[in-house]
C-alpha cells in the first residue's frame, strides 16, 4: 500500500466522520445527541426530531460522502481496492465519526452513495425492480420468508435484494468480481451498527 492509498483511506473517513445531523439539527435549534436515544444519528431520527426537509439535507449528505470518497479514491489512487476500502471507511466514519466521540448513524445514505459511484446503472436498474416492492411492503414491520415460521425485518429484506440486484446487474454487465461483490464488502459496518 503506498502513501497516496492510506491518504485516501484518511480523508474517507474524515469526509464520513463529517457529522451531518448534528450539524443540521443545531443549525435547527436542536441538540440531537440529547434527543436520541439510541446513538444512531442519521436521517430517521433527523425527520423524527427535526423534520422532514432537514431529514432529507441529512440524507443528501450521508449519500455524497460515500459518493465523494470514492471519487477522491480514484482521483488520488485510481486502484479499485483503495476506492472499495475508502468507500468502507466513508461508512465506518459516518457510523463511529471522530467528530461525535465514535457515535454517528447507521450508514445506509452512505452506503448506497459508495454503491452509486461505482455502479450507477446497475443501482438505478436494481432500484426501479425494488421501488413497486417497497411500496407494496411499506406498512410492513416484518416481510415474511418463503421458509416456516421465519421472518426478517422489511427494510432489512429490501436492502438485501437491492444488494442482489444490483451485484447481479454488475455480473452480467461484465464488471470486475471486485465491483459484483462491492455492494456486500460495503455491509459489515451497516450490520455492526444495527447489532448494537
Amino acid at each position: 500500500m503506498q502513501i497516496v492509498d492510506l491518504i485516501s483511506v484518511g480523508i474517507s473517513y474524515l469526509l464520513g466522520s463529517f457529522p451531518s445531523a448534528y450539524l443540521i439539527a443545531k443549525i435547527k435549534g436542536v441538540d440531537i445527541i440529547k434527543k436520541v436515544r439510541n446513538g444512531h444519528l442519521g436521517t430517521a431520527s433527523t425527520i423524527r426530531e427535526v423534520g422532514k426537509f432537514p431529514g432529507l439535507l441529512v440524507a443528501l449528505t450521508d449519500f455524497s460522502k460515500g459518493a465523494i470518497s470514492i471519487m477522491l479514491a480514484e482521483t488520488l489512487s485510481g486502484k479499485g481496492w483503495v476506492m472499495v476500502l475508502s468507500g468502507i471507511a466513508a461508512i465506518v466514519g459516518h457510523n463511529w465519526s471522530i467528530f461525535l466521540g465514535f457515535s454517528g448513524g447507521k450508514g445506509a445514505a452512505t452506503t448506497f452513495g459508495d454503491i452509486f459511484y461505482l455502479l450507477p446503472f446497475q443501482f438505478f436498474w436494481a432500484a426501479g425492480i425494488l421501488i413497486p416492492l417497497s411500496l407494496f411492503l411499506r406498512k410492513k414491520e416484518f416481510f415474511a420468508l418463503p421458509v416456516k415460521k421465519r421472518s426478517i425485518k422489511t427494510s432489512n429484506f429490501l436492502t438485501l435484494t437491492l444488494f442482489i440486484l444490483i451485484s447481479f446487474f454488475a455480473l452480467i454487465s461484465g464488471f470486475s468480481k471486485l465491483y459484483i461483490l462491492s455492494p456486500f464488502l460495503f455491509s459489515p459496518p451497516i450490520l455492526l451498527k444495527k447489532n448494537r
